[in-house]
């Protein structure tokens, strides 16, 4: 009898052990595993995730720095223009047109009448000459000049190469290239070459200002006309215009 008791209270103890050794088991295997590149097995603890709380985010917004160094602020006003003329058309001056100045004598172009000096002028400034004519940075405040064209004749109007003038004489007659694009509306009663002349080119000249039947019919008349005088290396002495407006009167 007691030998059986002995027996049973083996075995209740080798159940108790054995349920204690899978406990312990079971734990152990709750631990992470984790695998290097060699594939070799590693145990660790259990691995922290880190979640930013609320409080921890930023509230700044990214920002680009601008990297242009010509942001425009303000253009000139109307009334910082006012009584301005461009030195070559004598047109008002528009803010909307582009806005040159010549750093040496103030006066202002539009870009269209930029782009004439630069193709007719050598890029000189029609009142001093200077080469040195920029953009107008807006924002920035300076003086500005107004140009009055000196009056030529035909006894002086050699003197005056690269500059705007004001000439009036009589249209002894208008050739016309042998083309028929280009005119020259002659105040001498010369050759194209030889003579003083207005003259009209095809690329945009003639159109702007009415087209030949315009051109044509000046001749006989005593017109004024502001412009650009230049000595074309093989047409001579000339007046260049580039709009109808610089025809101040035909009569």
């Amino acid at each position: 009898m007691e030998i059986l008791i002995l027996v049973i209270i083996g075995i209740v103890l080798s159940v108790f052990f054995r349920r204690s050794r899978l406990k312990k088991n079971r734990y152990h295997r709750n631990e992470t595993t984790v695998y290097t590149p060699n594939n070799k097995r590693k145990e660790s603890q259990p691995p922290q995730t880190f979640r930013p709380s609320p409080n921890n985010r930023s509230n700044k917004k990214i920002s680009f720095n601008n990297r242009s160094s010509n942001t425009i602020t303000s253009l000139p006003t109307t009334t910082d223009l006012n009584g301005l003329h461009d030195a070559f058309t004598g047109a008002p001056l528009d803010t909307n047109l582009g806005l040159y100045q010549c750093q040496s004598c103030k006066v202002y172009y539009h870009t269209d009448s930029l782009q004439v000096l630069r193709e007719a002028n050598n890029s000189q400034c029609v009142a001093c000459q200077s080469t040195t004519i920029i953009a107008v940075v807006a924002g920035k405040k300076t003086d500005g000049q107004d140009y009055t064209p000196s009056v030529v004749t035909l006894q002086n109007y050699k003197q005056h190469v690269g500059s705007v003038v004001t000439f009036e004489g009589i249209v002894h007659k208008v050739n016309e290239s042998r083309r028929g694009n280009d005119f020259a509306v002659m105040f001498e009663n010369k050759s194209w070459t030889q003579g003083f002349k207005l003259v009209f080119f095809s690329k945009g000249g003639v159109r702007q200002v009415g087209g030949k039947p315009y051109i044509t019919g000046l001749t006989g008349k005593t017109i004024k006309v502001r412009g650009l005088l230049i000595k074309h290396p093989k047409f001579g002495y000339e007046i260049i215009i580039s709009q109808k407006s610089m025809i101040l009167s035909a009569e």
